[in-house]
């Protein structure tokens, strides 16, 4: 009897020791596994169970869930920060390259051999270059604000159909000197929503901005109603299109020439989009038959 006991007692001693010994092993293991995972934490790597145990199994559960969750918040911080880095990048660029020609400007100036004839032609450049820097400045200002709802929209009713007029009627010799045929289509009455004059003079003068940049023979804007909303379509040709571009479009500082030569700071889609949505507006895109489209849509102010 006193041998079975013993025999029980040893076969119990075996299958405990046995049952700790695996649980170092595993604990051993997932330890060194946690340290290696932590080196890099954006692979996609989970820890793993070498030998069956529940508590172990949903401990494991827990640590794996965590670390999914911190790998994708460490995927899009690197993403930020390399967004933010190139922002900088940009912003960089955008303020030297009118800087560096005021400062080039006022050297000329200096010059004994430079006429009066001449510095006051260098004058006029060096104003024309303050202007812009100083409209870029405000530019990025306003990203900010906008981005930050912390820009003020006088919200009243204005006539849009005589905005869009009037800033298709300003921009009719730029259209005439490169070429691009014009299709209007916005009728003859008043069209009323409620918006910001500032704002949407803004937006219209961007997107045709845009238009007369980008544009290669062609240039169409309609406004319509229907059903309580007011509709407007700008549509212009381009070289080049790819469906791919439409999720970069209103990005800030997103230019199809990525070599920025054509001192644009890639931010004008940007502030339409943020001004629209601003005014309670929709915007969106799409490309159809080699033209880009941007359709705009407000609600019609009713009495």
């Amino acid at each position: 009897m006193m041998e079975l006991i013993i025999i029980i007692l040893l076969i119990i001693s075996v299958y405990f020791s046995a049952r700790f010994f695996l649980l170092s092993k595993n604990i051993r293991e997932i330890k060194q596994d946690f340290k290696e995972i932590s080196k890099d934490i954006e692979r996609n790597r989970r820890l793993t169970l070498g030998s069956p145990n529940k508590d172990l199994e949903n401990l494991l559960i827990d640590i794996n869930e965590y670390l999914e969750k911190t790998q994708i918040e460490k995927i899009k911080s690197t993403k930020r920060e390399e967004e933010i880095r190139k922002e900088i990048e940009n912003i960089s660029h955008d303020l030297r390259t009118p800087l560096t020609s005021i400062l080039g400007y006022l050297q000329l100036m200096k010059d004994e051999d430079v006429n009066e004839e001449e510095k006051i032609e260098y004058i006029s450049i060096v104003e024309r270059k303050s202007k812009s820097l100083q409209n870029l400045i405000q530019t990025f200002y306003d990203v900010s604000r906008l981005e930050a709802n912390d820009y003020k929209i006088n919200n009243e009713v204005i006539d849009i159909h005589k905005i869009l007029m009037e800033n298709l009627l300003l921009s009719y010799n730029n259209f005439q000197e490169k070429n691009i045929n014009v299709e209007i289509d916005l009728g003859k009455e008043d069209v009323n929503i409620l918006g910001d004059n500032k704002a949407m003079d803004r937006v219209f003068s961007n997107l045709i901005e845009n238009a007369i940049k980008y544009s290669k023979s062609d240039f169409k804007v309609s406004l319509k109603v229907d059903n309580e909303k007011a509709i407007i379509i700008f549509q212009n040709d381009m070289e080049d299109l790819k469906e791919g571009d439409l999720d970069n479009l209103f990005n800030r500082f997103y230019m199809k020439d990525n070599s920025r030569h054509n001192q644009s700071s890639g931010l004008g889609l940007t502030v339409t989009k943020l001004l629209v949505e601003a005014m309670n507006g929709k915007i969106k895109s799409k490309i159809e038959d080699n033209f880009i489209e941007f359709k705009i849509e407000f609600g019609i102010y009713s009495n």
